[in-house]
């Protein structure tokens, strides 16, 4: 997925006239966001440049390395496209108000390849980019970082390695590839890792607009924070076809001291995620054991606005370990209070919010709460005997998420919702408001442990839901509760349990496009799901992000579309408020000036956006046509669940005089139908477009000084046949 562009050369590759001209345009050339926070020098990096340099635009460095090892506090450095074959280290912080920011020239994209370059050093983790120690105010924005590569178990590659502590650091809109250990039966890899390991947490972590895809890491994850992160951001990211858990916040694990050891107070929203799947990782266990999103031990983190499809699981809310005290963390009192110490019992996932998402064909579960096994008497570290405590499911749509099961995977049972070990009343786990339709495996809740003096029924408290199959209730299939199946009807269910009184079975939610490509998972305005939700959840019984959207309100201050959650007094059930939509791709093409002249430069910025987004961000490229000439091909970038965007910018020299016409082509992304199963992994399979090609409408740019000539303009694009 590189990026191509045509407009732009390496400076020190032109004559010196241009690089004075370069100098002259530098203020306009650069976006205005990056302008405004260049409290510092700027510097540049070229593959052309030397070391020896002074770092100028005209005289560039050789290295991203001596960049690092030079800058200071509020310096900028842009390095222009090209490969780069190096593992950087960070040593020197930003502050809050001169950060240090690393990213590609505008219009252009480096690649840090890790192809020759060895891993992994005494530590046995590094990575392209390495943030360690004690850390903060440092931003990486707009590199690829691809092939990776370790054969020993020993060693961990990473595209990008933040541990320790430190505040501020953002990694913005990057390209993550090809990460991978031939070791996965006992080797690991990480796409995007940060582990907070001492007592002072890593915090204001941001991680937003990055693609990460086709991972091979063993027994770890894509994107991860484990140990003391605090306050973290993992927003708008796209992550596909890999081989082990999506996106993870993770604690007990003992990266962090004890009592400091979980990801907490964190804000997951607005990502893509799909294709992933354990079933040919070794260190998997060649199993259907990936989640898409997963709370393992984490604590006071927001799950919301998410598209997860074909994963093992959609998402997980539990913890994998039992080295806690009683009351299921590493503190003696509440909320972190007391003494700090480890014990034996089952450490709790808990205080997840999981609201307004899509989960849709999961092979195994949609959502899953509890330890996958039942947790043993002398405890320990991997057990996969934990729990999971106040966690809330509100408004989230789930569509076949059954695929594998007892039928054909003896270590598959599944559930669209589905409950396992050390789950009782005592952890209030709640599920309302959710959406549940059904595929040919029809299992609506599988809650198939018995309750137990220590763990006593209910598993959970749901109500407000509505759940649909073509196929209908089937007794013994679609509900498993406590260990029972034998409810000959919904109602019956309903009267033996108490559960779901307010629920709907059997009744069509009246999805607007089902199927279709892709699917609209919105309902009708004549759907029962409209206004049938309920609104009596408070904050205490899970958790609201004081600092958040909706800081009032366990149901979110949107539905999965960016619309308002509630209607009045009244909420729909399901991830969708608003009703009605039909599936539309819009390419939209934008210029921050339409008329320029000598040494001016402007932005231009092609968004494209899905309406209903049943197929997620729609990712891919998009041709940037001036006067029916090939300008440049960007990739698109998420920046939120439905919406993708590029920018570049535009100066007068490469415009002709007068009115010059400029369009944005969306070419579709393509997801491999057939993922995920032994004979088609993550990453292999038959490609079908997720979303049509789009043309946005024409905008005029004019130049009236200092233009190309039409001389200049023939020798530099290539122009594009329409059909």
């Amino acid at each position: 997925m590189q990026r191509t562009f045509v407009t732009v050369q390496n400076p020190y590759a032109v004559c010196s006239a241009l690089v004075v001209l370069a100098g002259i345009l530098l203020i306009t050339l650069l976006p205005s966001f990056a302008r405004s926070r260049q409290a510092g020098a700027t510097y540049y990096v070229a593959t052309t440049g030397s070391d020896s340099n002074p770092g100028t635009i005209g005289a560039p460095w050789l290295t991203i390395q001596h960049a690092a090892n030079t800058v200071t506090a509020g310096a900028t450095v842009y390095v222009f496209g090209g490969v780069y074959y190096e593992s950087v280290n960070f040593p020197t912080s930003g502050t809050a108000s001169a950060p240090i920011t690393f990213e590609s020239y505008p219009g252009q994209t480096a690649v840090l390849d890790g192809t020759g370059v060895s891993c992994c050093g005494s530590t046995g983790t590094q990575g392209l980019i390495n943030i360690t120690g004690s850390r903060s105010y440092i931003t990486i924005s707009g590199f690829e970082l691809r092939n990776y590569t370790t054969s020993k178990k020993s060693d961990t590659p990473a595209g990008v390695w933040i541990t320790g502590s430190g505040t501020g650091v953002q990694i913005l809109n990057n390209l993550v590839h090809n990460i991978t250990t031939t070791t996965e039966k006992s080797g690991n890899a990480f796409g995007i890792s940060v582990y907070g390991t001492s007592k002072t947490p890593i915090t204001a972590l941001v991680i937003n607009g990055n693609e990460v895809y086709d991972l091979k890491t063993g027994e770890s994850e894509s994107v991860n924070t484990d140990g003391n992160v605090t306050h973290f951001r993992i927003t708008n990211n796209l992550v596909h076809d890999n081989d082990n858990i999506g996106i993870v916040a993770i604690g007990y694990e003992k990266v962090g001291p004890v009592g400091y050891d979980e990801s907490m107070y964190g804000e997951i929203s607005g990502n893509t995620v799909y294709n992933i799947s354990g079933i040919t990782n070794k260190g998997e266990g060649t199993s259907y054991d990936a989640d898409g999103l997963y709370c393992d031990g984490c604590a006071y983190v927001t799950f919301e606005n998410n598209w997860v499809y074909n994963a093992d699981l959609g998402i997980e809310v539990t913890s994998e370990n039992q080295i806690c005290l009683a009351n299921g963390t590493e503190w003696s009192g509440p909320n972190g209070t007391g003494s700090a110490g480890e014990g034996k019992y089952p450490c709790y996932g808990r205080y997840a919010t999981v609201r307004n998402n899509l989960f849709s064909n999961s092979a195994n579960a949609g959502l899953s709460i509890g330890g996958a096994r039942a947790a043993t008497a002398k405890g320990g570290e991997e057990t996969t005997g934990g729990s999971t405590y106040d966690a809330v499911f509100v408004n989230n749509t789930l569509y076949n998420n059954v695929k594998v099961t007892a039928d054909n995977n003896p270590s598959a049972p599944g559930g669209e919702f589905q409950i396992q070990h050390q789950i009782g009343s005592a952890q209030e786990n709640y599920f309302e408001n959710n959406l549940v339709y059904a595929g040919s495996y029809n299992h609506w809740i599988y809650s198939y442990v018995k309750s137990s003096t220590s763990y006593p029924a209910p598993p959970a408290t749901t109500n407000w839901n509505l759940y649909y199959s073509n196929a209908g209730y089937v007794e013994g299939k679609s509900i498993r509760w406590d260990g029972v199946d034998t409810y000959p009807s919904f109602a019956a269910f309903e009267s033996a349990t108490g559960e779901d009184a307010n629920s709907l079975s059997g009744s069509n939610p009246e999805f607007e496009g089902l199927p279709s490509t892709p699917p609209d998972f919105d309902v009708a305005g004549s759907s029962p799901a409209v206004n049938a939700g309920g609104t009596a959840l408070s904050c205490s019984v899970g958790w609201c992000d004081p600092n958040g959207s909706s800081p009032g309100s366990i149901y979110g201050a949107t539905d999965y579309v960016g619309q308002p959650r509630m209607n009045g007094s009244t909420i729909n059930i399901g991830a969708y408020e608003v009703t009605g939509i039909a599936n539309t791709l819009i390419a939209d093409l934008s210029s921050g000036m339409n008329r320029l002249g000598a040494g001016q430069a402007t932005t231009l910025t092609v968004t494209v956006s899905a309406s209903t987004g049943g197929g997620g961000v729609p990712s891919g490229t998009a041709n940037i046509v001036l006067n029916s000439s090939l300008l440049s091909t960007q990739t698109l970038l998420p920046t939120s669940a439905t919406e993708s965007a590029a920018s570049l910018p535009l100066s007068a020299s490469e415009l002709a005089p007068g009115t010059n016409t400029l369009t944005a082509v969306y070419s579709g992304n393509t997801i491999a139908t057939g993922c995920c199963t032994a004979s088609s992994p993550p990453g292999g399979g038959t490609q079908f477009a997720n979303y049509p090609s789009a043309t946005s409408a024409s905008i005029t740019v004019s130049c009236i000084s200092g233009c190309a000539s039409s001389s200049e303009l023939r020798k530099s694009r290539p122009s594009i046949r329409r059909r």
